[in-house]
């Protein structure tokens, strides 16, 4: 029997993905800050807990690992992936838990879209710098417009985005020209500003005043691709690559499993220079040309990577079988797969029969 424990509970890809792998022979232990997540439901034991960044989250985590004999940690949250990792050795010798994720190294420049540009623009690959694209740091309000003047400049239309965070955290498009009449009577909410709303939004703050790093880059409007990679010390051993027709609220609601040569090949260069291992999502966008940017890189399991193993390979089982050395065989992904995002009612109870939730106090 394999128990292996999610650091967010809410990954039903996942528990999807690993159900399938191992039917019956398998303990998925989830974590939650929230008592009403209903996917604890689909778990064989809960724990709510503090968040990530509190000071006792670690000891609470070596608690649960040690009571639930837990074999393989499944980080989720990504502001958690370096702190996590960062105590691997000492979760490792107190509990025997394995962490399954790529380096600190690999996670502080992966993590951070700010490094991870800079990253990519100083490369002396063309084909890597190529897919940096336009884009300026602000971590004031005076540098926040500063930045959006300077992409303005160019022809081109500027979003801002937190460099650190997920599903869309913190992304607005600056567009002065859009219908907003429209867009508050008849359109559904979107993301998007006139300068004069941001500057009515930051009245109340000095120019100088700090505000959290920011990134400020160019507008993709083409479409937008991700890629789950299955890889190994940089290596990359398998590519599922996949077009978002739909997107809701920051998460993919339509998504369709297309072959795409040219984002594979990115997608092993990017991992190479990163020195990448396990599972990671890269994500491309295109411009009004057609031309392909790197957007981000989420260094970790993400929500639909059950649709990898609905096209042939179940990458989260081959990263298990990565961690404990065993070979893994990988076959071509079967393209046209489309899945759609859905809404479903669970029990959420105090008390579920045959379920184990409690609340760890740190």
């Amino acid at each position: 029997m394999l128990t292996v424990l999610l650091t967010d509970g809410a990954f039903t890809g996942l528990i999807r993905a690993l159900r399938a792998a191992y039917s019956e022979n398998i303990r998925i232990v989830g974590l939650s800050t929230s008592s009403d997540t209903p996917h604890q439901a689909l778990l064989d034991a809960f724990y709510i807990v503090s968040p990530h960044d509190d000071a006792g989250y670690i000891d609470a985590l070596i608690q649960i690992l040690h009571k639930e004999k837990v074999d393989v940690v499944f980080p989720i949250e990504s502001e958690g992936l370096e702190s996590l990792m960062q105590s691997e050795n000492r979760i490792l010798s107190e509990t025997g838990a394995r962490i399954l994720s790529a380096p600190v190294s690999s996670l502080t420049t992966a993590n951070d879209k700010g490094l991870l540009y800079s990253f990519l623009a100083d490369s002396p690959d063309h084909s890597l710098s190529s897919l940096a694209p336009l884009f300026y740091f602000a971590d004031t309000k005076a540098s926040l417009f500063e930045a959006i003047h300077a992409i303005q400049n160019t022809g081109r239309k500027a979003c801002i985005k937190k460099r650190r965070g997920e599903d869309a955290e913190g992304f607005w498009l600056i567009d002065n020209d859009a219908d907003y009449s429209s867009r508050l009577f008849t359109q559904p909410p979107g993301r998007t500003l006139t300068e004069r709303m941001l500057s009515e939004m930051l009245s109340k703050m000095d120019d100088r005043e700090p505000i959290p790093p920011y990134l400020v880059s160019e507008y993709l409007p083409g479409e937008e691709w991700d890629c789950d990679v299955l890889c190994m010390h940089g290596k990359l051993l398998s590519v599922t690559t996949r077009i978002n027709l739909s997107m809701t609220g920051g998460l993919t609601s339509l998504l369709e499993v297309r072959d795409h040569p040219y984002l594979a090949a990115c997608c092993e260069k990017i991992t190479a220079a990163l020195g990448l291992s396990y599972v990671a999502c890269i994500s491309f966008r295109a411009d009004a040309s057609g031309r392909f940017f790197l957007l981000e890189i989420n260094p970790r399991m993400m929500g639909n990577i059950y649709v990898s193993a609905l096209a042939g390979n179940n990458y989260a089982e081959m990263a298990i079988d990565l961690l404990y050395g065993r070979k893994i065989h990988t076959v071509p992904p079967k393209s046209g797969i489309r899945t759609a995002l859905y809404y479903d009612q669970l029990i959420v109870e105090t008390k579920m029969q045959n379920k184990e939730i409690e609340e760890t106090h740190v």
